[in-house]
Parts: C-alpha cells; structure tokens; sequence
C-alpha cells in the first residue's frame, strides 16, 4: 500500500477503504502524514472520536501544522456535541397527512370556562365610548397617515428617509409604510378559492378551541381550520410574478465564492477570526431571535435523495483539508400538495411549525409532541429536579418542543421559559384551585406565548434597532398611542378602562382581527430575511459569578450533546451572567461566523452555512436584491457604489458579481447596505419585512385581538402579561442575578454593566426614555439606592 493509494480513495469518497489501508500502513509506519489522513477518513465517516485521536498523534509527530490543529479542534468539537446523531429523528411531508382534517382528540383541550358575570352598565358605557372613539379615530387616524405618507413620502433618491424628519412625522411615515405594504405585499399561495390546506368547508369547530391553542395551530380561525397551521404553505410577499425558483442561474456567480469572499471574517494579528461587535446587544439578543424563529419558520428535513452541488473553486481552501472538490447541499423538500399550473404560484414550500406566535418551539407543533412534555400535574412541564430540561436519553440533547440547530443559548432560553410556564402554573393554581392539570397548563401557554411576544416585540426589537421613532412605533403597536402618552413603563395595561377599537390609538392587542384580506401565514421572504448567522461568536466567554476564571468554549461544542455538558459544569445562572457580558456580531459584511462555514451536520462532515444562505433564496424563487427593493416599494440601486461608501467592498461586490448590481443576491445586499436609518443594527430593506411582520404576526391572531380578554387569559394573567419583562423572567427564576448588572439596567438586551454611569453608545435606548427624566445614563441600581 502507498499513501498516493489511500489518497487516491479519499478523494474518490471511498472512506473505508482508505482507512482499512491507512490502518494497515500505520501498523508499521505511524508517520503523522498517514495519521493525518487517517484522521480526515474518520472525519469524513463521522467518527469523531478517533478522528481526534489520529489528529493528536499526527500533531505530535509535527505540531507546525497548523491545519492539523484546525481539524484536531473541528474533530474535537464534534465529538464532544455528538453532532454525527440526527436531532430529531428524519421525518418528511406525507401528502395524505397535510389534506387532513385537523384532528383535536376529546380531552385535547377543556371545555370552554363560563362566561364572566355579564357588563355592569359602567362596562357597557366603557365599550360604548371605545367603539365610538374608535370610529372616529380610524376615520382621522386613515386621513391623517395617508395625508402624510402622500404629502411627504418616504424615499430619496435611493434610500428611505423616514427618519431625517421630527417624531410625529417618522412615526407616521412608519405607519403609512406598513399599510402600502399591507396592502400590496400579502399573497396567498393556496388557489383564490381554497382554503388553507385544501380543507372542506363547513368544519365543525371541536369543543375548546373558542378558548384554547390547539397544539398543531389549527382552529384559529373558524372558518379556515388549518389557517397558520403546522403543515401548511408558507405565503409570500412579492408578487406571485416576481417568483422565480432558479434552475440556469442557480449556481451564478458561485455561492461558496459569495461565502468566502463577502461573508467571511477576516483574522487578527493572532489568526483567529475577528469579529465585529454591536455595542449595544449582548449574546441574548442573538440567542433570543433564533428562539422565536424556531416557534415561527422551518422547512423541515432536506430531501434524502435530491442534491445541489456547489463547485469548490481552484484556491478554496476545502479542497485541500478535505480532499474534494464539490459541497452537497440537500434540496428543500417539496410540497406535495402543489398541483402544478392550477396554483397561483410557481412553487410552495411548507412550513413544520406552527406560523402562529404561539411558543410552539417549547411546547411543540403536534400533539403527541406536546404530551411528551407535560408532566400531567398541576398543569405544568417537565422538568428536573435540578431545574434544567429533561435529557432524551436516544441523543442526549435536552428535549424540548423543537430540537433542530440545538446549541446552549437555546437551552438556556428553553429552561427559562418552561420554568416561566410552571411559575403561571402556580399563580393559576392559587388564583382557581379548583381547575384540572388541563386546563391549568392550557390557560398557561397562552400567557406564556403572549409574554414572549411582547418580550420580542417592545424589548428585543427596541434593542437592536434603537430608534425613538421605532420605539415609540412598536409600543403604540402593543399599547396604543393613547397608553404611550397618558401612561410610563409597567404602569401601562394592555387593555386600558376603555379600549379605543383603532389600532393606532388603542394598540393591536386587545382589538379587532385584520387579516388584511389574505390567510395568515409567515412567508418566505421572511425567512430570508431573518438568516441573522452574524450575531454569533466564534467562542463562548463563559463565566461564574464573581470569580474571574473566564473560559473561552468554541460555540461548536455547546451544539447537541455539548449543552448538556455545559449545563452540567456552569449553573444557568452563571450562563445568563456569561451572555448578558459579552457582545454579539454586527450584521455587516465579512462578519459571518468561521465555524458555521466549516460545520458538520448528521451525513454531511463539512458543510458551509453560508453559501447554503445564499442557495435556499435562489432555490425557492425568492428575488433576488434589487427586484426584492423593487417588489417592496423600494427603489434600485443602480450601482455598487449606491450600496456602499467603502472602497473595498465596493471593489469585492463589482469584482463576485461582474459588476451586475441586478445578481446581486438578497443576504449579501442587506449586510452590504451602509446607508441605515439611525442607530439601526440591520438595512432597511430587511425592515421591510419586519414592519410588515410585527404587526401581522399580531393583528391576524384571534388570541391577541378579539380573544385577547378575561375570559380566556384571566384578570391574573392579564396582570401578569403587563407586568412582565426579560429581566422580570431572569430575576424571577434567578434571583441570585440580581446582584450583577442584570440590576444596573432596564433592557435585558442591553449589556449587563454594572458602573454607576452607564455608556450612552452601549445603552442608546435610555436617550428617550420617558422614565428617567433626571441623569439618564446613572444606572438603576445606583438611581435606586
């Protein structure tokens, strides 16, 4: 045997062979060369461990190899994670399954509670004055942002320019923008005369979903049984003209290119990546947004058969380390409901997950899901004795509601909020201590689903995107602008004596439904706009409270089975210590995170999320930048230089994409974008869709409009969704935290410094903040001592 032999085998993908030939060789010849190949042969068959042992010995035969130190560590992470164990188990889209009929067993949900005793006739005033004003209101309110949005746009030349003008007007403007894209950017993708799901009219509702979530979202809507259901189409929102699944041009120019050239972070005088940081986040804000987008959007496992294959170029480093010259990226999987011409759209996809904001990411998307997590006591989930998450003893990874793309900043937020739902449980309990385990847990995960939606909306929203105008905007979204004037910080209720039924001027939750005249549903341009991968490190900066013994942990290993390991080692309140004092990355260009582009998944060892990034937007016929602008209202770029005031990337953008701003593809324009309204961590393209999200995620939903009440959340609940923040939930559970920064501050988002002055730059939100009128930046564990 000669090593050209079992070099020759690696490269043809023929894995054990060449290690049956390196083993034999190595026997009598333990070079570190043939231990260097001997590892990438295990690597390749997603063994690990004995990848890391052959690595070790190879860098002991010559430890200046540095890229045997790079594929020792990668060999390494993985099998600490276990990352070889497909998490969940596979499991692809039945056709028969989706045109079912929703299915809600007896017993499923209780039996609808009593109505409360009937409006008292200073209720009934109350309703009165609040449909009246509310007329009145929507009439002027109509006028008035119309006025506005005509009178005074919301567009120069290239750019948005919305916020260069006094509040009033920004917010608006902001509101005049969501209503032209309410009005011209929602599509169906199920036939005009369809329900969603091709379900049959005439459906029965099934006993307690007037009042209760089903576990799969169906029932929302009476009339529309499987509408934001799991299972279902994701919608969309360009025109269905606009639609293009690529075929021809899906490799154009090369997406492994695009990952290396523009996404990749450079290195410091060290040779480890650098990374550019966000002063004003810290690491929950990254972990948080992958936390909702797990209850909102999944595409489900990748087909098993269907591959794209994506060239690696002459000077991609890949194919030396790992001897090949082609990465296979999985298909997204069909819908095998789509019937081909008679759809309005070219192409659908489906959605795994539930698109309501319902908390489907801890309580699961189906119902035997939902069962295998409660604890069948006193409403409440399962949990440890020592606080954390139960462990799926088949993968080690704690269970959960959705599992996929686990890591520790997902655990760390999972335990948090299945603790939050046991807490409701208990204030339930003493509130009613004659309701059942049943309706005990059911009357819980709606609080617990709203309180995360507010958290997300009127906390982590604010904190990433720290605008005044946008502030005022999403709280007027979730109070009403009458509450935001007349009403400070936690004073303010969601559901004021009287309730003006106008968006505007009452808020969102609590009023009327408006589904804007399509189902709902989460699209794909929103999933494309919320691949956010630059927020993460490269490695972890864990810590305990009060000692200075920082451990750097690549991020890697807290995937899968390394959570688990980490909880074990540091107390989840050391964790959230550790993530509220370090920073995320900044949503720019070459600020993509190294190890993501050198990851191993269950069948594929190496795999590159960003050229993936890059491939599913092509793949499922989403635009493509500039016609993205365009659909959107916006207008062109005409060349790379409108993008960008840098140089140099100016000169990358021109050289990857031959100078064709119309190729330029949609991720790589929204990190590009230099010209931001103020203070914004993201472009406003991306914002787009937020703005048209943020408000539809709330305003279609039954359980946040006209469900949103005593009857089925309960006074107490109510109370407890008004009073409750991030910081609430973490102090609650931990109150140990409470003598860290966690104190100091008033959004969890925010750094947890711990000074008596707080940096403006680190805590911009502060600046307009109607509460702290007097020495804005003193920090509130001083301000209160």
């Amino acid at each position: 045997m000669s090593y050209d032999e079992a070099l020759e085998a690696l490269k043809r993908g023929e894995y054990e062979r060449a290690l049956a030939l390196l083993e034999a060789e190595l026997a009598v010849n333990p070079s570190g060369e043939l231990h260097a190949l001997a590892g990438l042969a295990c690597f390749k068959l997603e063994r690990y461990a004995e990848a890391v042992q052959h690595y070790k010995a190879a860098i002991q035969a010559d430890s200046t190899r540095t890229d045997w130190h790079q594929m020792h560590d990668l060999a390494h992470a993985n099998a600490t994670a276990e990352v070889d164990v497909p998490v969940p188990e596979p499991k692809y889209f039945d056709p028969k399954e989706l045109l079912k009929s929703p299915l809600v067993r007896d017993g499923d949900l209780p039996r609808p509670p009593r109505h409360r005793l009937g409006h008292g006739c200073f209720k009934r005033l109350r309703l009165f004055l609040g449909e009246v004003l509310g007329a009145v209101f929507t009439v002027l309110m109509n006028w008035l942002i119309n006025l506005v949005g005509r009178r005074f746009g919301y567009r120069a030349k290239v750019w948005t320019n919305w916020y260069c003008r006094p509040l009033v007007l920004e917010v608006l403007t902001l509101a005049y923008m969501r209503e032209q894209l309410n009005a011209n950017n929602l599509v169906s993708t199920y036939p005009a005369k369809s329900l969603v799901g091709f379900q049959p009219s005439g459906q029965r509702p099934p006993l307690g979903v007037s009042h209760f979530r089903t576990a799969d979202g169906s029932w929302n809507n009476f009339a529309d049984p499987k509408e934001g259901a799991a299972g279902t189409r994701f919608m969309r929102n360009v025109k269905p003209s606009a639609v293009h699944p690529e075929t021809t041009t899906l490799l154009e120019p090369n997406p492994r290119e695009i990952s290396l050239e523009l996404l990749t972070r450079p290195d410091d005088d060290d040779g480890q990546p650098e990374m550019t940081t966000v002063p004003f986040l810290n690491l929950l804000a990254a972990s948080w947004i992958q936390f909702m987008i797990h209850d909102w959007v999944n595409h489900g496992e990748v087909q098993d058969k269907g591959f794209i294959t994506v060239p690696l170029l002459k000077g991609d480093p890949a194919r030396d380390r790992y001897l090949q010259t082609e990465l296979k990226i999985g298909k997204t999987q069909i819908d095998p409901t789509h019937n081909g011409q008679q759809e309005p759209v070219c192409t659908s996809f489906i959605n795994e997950v539930t698109h309501w904001w319902d908390g489907s990411q801890i309580y699961g998307s189906d119902q035997i899901t939902q069962d295998r997590l409660r604890s069948n006591r006193f409403g409440k989930m399962n949990l440890g004795n020592d606080g954390l998450l139960p462990v799926d003893s088949s993968t080690g990874v704690e269970d959960a509601g959705f599992m996929r793309s686990w890591w520790v900043g997902l655990s760390m937020l999972h335990t948090l909020f299945v603790r939050e739902h046991n807490a409701i449980c208990d204030m339930l309990y003493e509130a009613y201590p004659e309701w059942d385990d049943n309706r005990l847990f059911n009357v819980a995960r709606l609080i617990n689903a709203a309180v995360m939606a507010k958290i997300h909306s009127i906390e982590w929203t604010p904190a990433i995107l720290p605008n005044r105008a946008l502030d005022t905007g999403l709280n007027v979204n979730w109070y009403g602008l009458l509450t935001v004037l007349t009403r400070k910080g936690k004073k303010r209720t969601t559901l004021p004596e009287v309730k003006v039924r106008n968006e505007d001027i009452g808020g969102i939750v609590g009023n009327l439904i408006n589904k804007h005249d399509c189902p709902f549903g989460l699209s794909e341009e929103f999933v494309e706009v919320y691949r956010l991968h630059s927020l993460l490190p490269e490695k972890l900066k864990l810590q305990h409270r009060g000692k200075n013994d920082t451990k750097e942990v690549p991020l890697p290993e807290t995937r899968q089975r390394g959570s688990t390991l980490i909880t074990q080692d540091y107390a989840m309140s050391d964790l959230f210590y550790s993530f509220g004092n370090q920073q995320p990355g900044a949503l720019v260009l070459n600020n993509f995170p190294r190890f993501l582009q050198e990851l191993s998944v269950p069948g594929n060892p190496f795999f590159d999320v960003g050229t993936v990034d890059i491939v599913r937007a092509r793949e499922r016929g989403v635009p493509r930048y500039n016609e993205f602008r365009h659909q959107l209202g916006l207008n062109p770029i005409r060349s790379f230089d409108d993008l960008t005031d840098c140089p140099n990337l100016r000169r990358k953008l021109k050289s990857v994409y031959h100078d064709n701003v119309e190729n330029l593809d949609l991720l790589i324009g929204t990190l590009a974008e230099g010209h931001r309204p103020t203070h914004f961590g993201f472009g406003e393209t991306l914002f787009q869709i937020f703005i048209l999200n943020a408000s539809r995620r709330l305003q279609a939903d039954r359980f946040y409009t006209d469900c949103y009440n005593e009857d089925v959340y309960t006074p107490e609940g109510l109370r407890w969704i008004d009073r409750t923040d991030l910081k609430t939930v973490i102090l609650r559970h931990y109150p140990e935290l409470a003598e860290t920064g966690l104190a100091n501050i008033k959004n969890a988002f925010e750094p947890w410094d711990e000074g008596p002055e707080l940096d403006p730059d680190r805590h911009p939100l502060r600046a307009f903040d109607a509460e702290l009128k007097h020495d804005r930046w003193r920090g509130d564990a001083y301000r209160h001592a």
